[in-house]
């Protein structure tokens, strides 16, 4: 019997909890700055997500879920018995992603006031964390922060949420993985010409 209703009178939590034991696709659309997406379940899992008919890598799997667990607006509907037609496996399991969402979401509240700018920029500086929650960041961001780049050159590029790449790189930065580079101040030409005159009369 599949089951539909909207996610400002049952929200995702509770949704997936109650589900966590079923076997089919809950598909949600309507959503707010999110495009329409199916979860797949399995019996205790999570299988896959899709996106556009496109099955979606873990880290981009967990920050859709993570944005899907504070959206309050959009409809679902759960169709029991229907399996992807890809053969991509997560896997992962509903309890598991449930609290490892809640935790970042704390987090986030937590360390907002001390997250890095947006335009930060950041490099490499260690080795890959043991953390696994920020390792598979890490390899991902890995390319990117050789040469530098900013929590938000990295959300464009990995399509993750700004806020949880801030997270990322605050929390790899207290363990020694990045480091913040300062940035060096701009002199604007005229006041390069000015200094230039001032050395010359001090000179003189």
């Amino acid at each position: 019997m599949a089951l539909f209703g909207s996610l400002d009178s049952l929200p995702l939590e509770e949704l997936l909890q109650m589900l966590s034991q079923k076997e089919g696709a809950l598909e949600l659309w309507n959503l707010k700055e999110i495009p329409p997406t199916t979860i797949h379940l399995e019996p205790g899992f999570i299988r896959s997500l899709e996106q556009r008919g496109e099955p979606l890598d873990p880290m981009a799997a967990k920050a859709v879920l993570h944005a899907l667990l504070l959206a309050r607006q959009g409809s679902f509907e759960f169709l029991p018995g229907v399996k992807p037609k890809h053969g991509v496996r997560l896997n992962l399991p509903v309890q598991k992603v449930l609290l490892g969402l809640m935790t970042l979401q704390d987090e986030l509240e937590r360390y907002r006031p001390y997250l890095p700018h947006p335009e930060a920029v950041f490099q490499v500086a260690g080795s890959s964390p043991e953390d696994p929650r920020f390792r598979d960041f890490f390899r991902l961001a890995l390319p990117y922060l050789k040469r530098g780049a900013s929590a938000k050159e990295l959300a464009e590029r990995l399509h993750l949420p700004l806020d949880q790449v801030r997270l990322y790189l605050y929390r790899l930065q207290l363990l020694g993985a990045v480091k913040r580079l300062e940035r060096k101040a701009r002199v604007h030409p005229l006041a390069r010409g000015l200094l230039a005159q001032l050395r010359w009369l001090w000179s003189r």
